[in-house]
């Protein structure tokens, strides 16, 4: 099921990427996995795929996950570091669209759009190219040329919308009611593809918690979805402890939702 924050809950809706009441939806608790349910021969996100609370017929894959973990010495302290820029189009965002294009896929949706002024339209239009639904990303004004092209690149149509970050998103909530909306910061399935950050951490250290893992804040996807998986290890006996979850803030952008 797929609750939101006022309790209600939704029977599992892959177009549905809000509750009645405006808020963000999640997805009831998992029961965790152990070692013998990842699939070893799958070199993706999708070995855990039984951690997921939806299973699909097919899955949209450009081989995100399975960054490496490197040691590196700072301040006299051996510290380890999760290469996330190695993924397909340089984010760690592809590991949560990669899932959420899976589900608009495996409900049908032809034509999705996203609103980003970073790599999570980027990301988008490539996992929408590889799923044969078309992409439409909204972009305010100012946004970097690049990130334009890179996105344009794979095969979407950039809109440019006049006025802030949040009239950005304001334009996209008005479109989103006649196109299916693929967002990174509301969709319930991003944050399922994002967990998958901490089972690979998991497995990377012979299937073990650290002690604590440093996080950037961001619109709050990674901490939510490192949060989910290792209190899922933890129900499924997978490790002894959960990991204290220290979060950095960035510099002020107001190019976030308020969903997480």
């Amino acid at each position: 099921m797929l609750r939101d924050r006022s309790g209600s809950t939704y029977p599992v809706d892959h177009s549905r990427w809000r509750g009645d009441d405006g808020s963000p939806l999640s997805y009831d608790d998992q029961p965790g996995i152990t070692c013998d349910d990842v699939d070893a021969t799958e070199r993706s996100i999708w070995r855990y795929r039984r951690a997921l609370p939806v299973t699909f017929e097919r899955e949209i894959s450009l081989g995100e996950g399975m960054t490496p973990l490197v040691t590196s010495e700072v301040d006299g302290e051996m510290l380890k570091f999760k290469l996330e820029y190695c993924n397909p189009t340089g984010s760690c965002k592809d590991r949560g669209v990669s899932t959420m294009i899976t589900a608009l896929a495996d409900a049908g949706q032809r034509e999705a759009l996203e609103d980003s002024s970073g790599n999570g339209g980027s990301s988008f239009a490539a996992y929408a190219a590889a799923a044969g639904i078309s992409a439409r990303v909204l972009v305010p004004e100012g946004t970097s040329p690049g990130q334009i092209s890179q996105t344009r690149a794979h095969g979407a149509e950039i809109q440019i919308v006049p006025g802030t970050r949040d009239d950005c998103s304001a334009e996209a909530l008005r479109q989103a009611e006649e196109r299916a909306y693929a967002s990174h910061n509301w969709h319930p399935m991003f944050i399922q593809g994002i967990k998958t950050q901490a089972y690979e951490i998991w497995e990377d250290l012979g299937h073990t918690a650290p002690d604590t893992i440093v996080l950037v804040a961001g619109s709050g996807s990674q901490v939510i979805g490192h949060d989910l998986a290792w209190h899922e290890l933890e129900r499924a006996d997978a490790v002894d402890q959960v990991p204290r979850l220290v979060v950095g803030s960035t510099p002020p952008r107001r190019d976030r939702h308020p969903a997480h």
